[in-house]
């Protein structure tokens, strides 16, 4: 009897151990459950465009930004709008976007939007990443910044006299005459620029494209490979930026109509040989952010070191034009027309604080680059901007 008797109770015993163990279970797998819970929520607030996400804007580039709850964030906005902007606009104030967001149409007869993806033509701002691609082959050891023209367009007057580097500062005192009207390929391309250059007389500062072609020329010769390739190896495929040009923009699920009238009544219009001549000089498509992420990445040494910055980035004595840019003492300044596209950029020296003006509309005799000097001056108090 007593032997049944310590039998149920020790089955009541494994019963409720059972019971216990059960519930454990469960009260922890709850608890994991609204943890995960809580960690989703609290991933999902801090990627509200309401908040920068990082203190590095460099990895917040492909995103809507309006921040509601910041000051400068609403007036740009206001500003752009009642200034009729058209295009995507980008500010970065303090290593955070404050601002990145498209204003008007990509293509009006679509009704398109312009946003944060949308490409336009950058134009003469392309002339940077010639430059850079020019000192990349310095770095090589296959070019020198004292190396002269005459090695590889020794045809073309005084081509004994000017370096590599008076080209990158638009020193070399050349001029093209006529432009090509037709186009078989890039380095056919450069060779009739070649023929077709002459001197201005003297050697002193005078922008001239004449002095970029002839750089995609010696850096086809250099690498054996046409510009375009060249191109896109280095910045699309080793440093991952999304860049078209212009037969790729064409093509483009985001590309943008280039206009004439802020009222969207007259389209710039195609022209594939206005663009294929333009090799090194302005037939390449990219977004604000992309933009962005190039400039900050040679900043920040990415793509060259410290002393091969500063000697790309050196405008010849008493003047400020150095490879695709405008170098003041606190900040930096580009800006390109190209067949309804304009493009600027303004940023400090370290990339902290910039506005990034891209767009697919441009009157003759008006430009963007009036507002998007106002609103870099009113970010950081700089004056004076040239």
């Amino acid at each position: 009897m007593k032997r049944i008797q310590h039998k149920h109770i020790k089955n009541q015993l494994l019963r409720r151990l059972f019971v216990v163990t059960l519930l454990i279970i469960v009260v922890w797998g709850c608890s994991e459950y609204l943890i995960k819970q809580h960690l989703v929520s609290k991933t999902k607030t801090v990627k509200k465009v309401n908040q920068p996400v990082s203190n590095d804007a460099s990895h917040n580039l492909e995103r809507q930004v309006f921040l509601k709850n910041n000051e400068l964030s609403v007036n740009f906005n206001k500003q752009l709008t009642d200034a009729g902007f058209i295009g995507t606009a980008l500010v970065v104030h303090r290593n955070h976007i404050i601002l990145q967001k498209g204003f008007g149409y990509a293509d009006r007869s679509q009704n398109q939007l312009n946003d944060v993806q949308s490409l336009y033509q950058i134009a003469s701002l392309q002339k940077s990443f010639t430059a850079t691609l020019i000192m990349q082959q310095v770095h090589a050891g296959k070019l020198s910044l004292d190396t002269l023209l005459s090695r590889y367009y020794p045809n073309v007057p005084d081509a004994n006299k000017v370096t590599i580097k008076e080209m990158l500062t638009m020193m070399s005192g050349l001029k093209q005459t006529i432009e090509a009207k037709t186009f078989t390929n890039e380095a056919e391309n450069v060779l009739f620029d070649a023929n077709h250059t002459t001197i201005i007389g003297t050697k002193k500062w005078s922008y001239q494209p004449i002095n970029y072609r002839l750089l995609a020329g010696i850096l086809m010769q250099v690498t054996h490979k046409t510009y375009s390739q060249l191109f896109y190896e280095t910045f699309n495929q080793k440093y991952h930026l999304n860049i078209s040009n212009y037969n790729n923009f064409m093509n483009e699920q985001h590309r943008t109509i280039g206009y004439k009238k802020t009222d969207y009544s007259q389209m710039a219009g195609n022209n594939p040989v206005a663009y294929a001549v333009e090799t090194g000089t302005g037939n390449m498509a990219m977004s604000t952010g992309e933009l962005y992420r190039y400039y900050k990445m040679l900043i920040d040494h990415k793509i060259l070191n410290d002393k091969e910055l500063i000697a790309l980035w050196q405008p010849a004595q008493g003047n400020h034009y150095a490879s695709g840019l405008y170098h003041y003492d606190d900040y930096n300044y580009g800006h390109g027309i190209i067949l309804g596209f304009e493009s600027t950029v303004i940023m400090t020296r370290n990339g902290q604080d910039a506005v990034i003006l891209l767009s697919n509309e441009h009157t003759t005799g008006e430009s963007w680059q009036v507002l998007a000097k106002k609103l870099f001056t009113q970010m950081t108090a700089i004056k004076n901007i040239k």
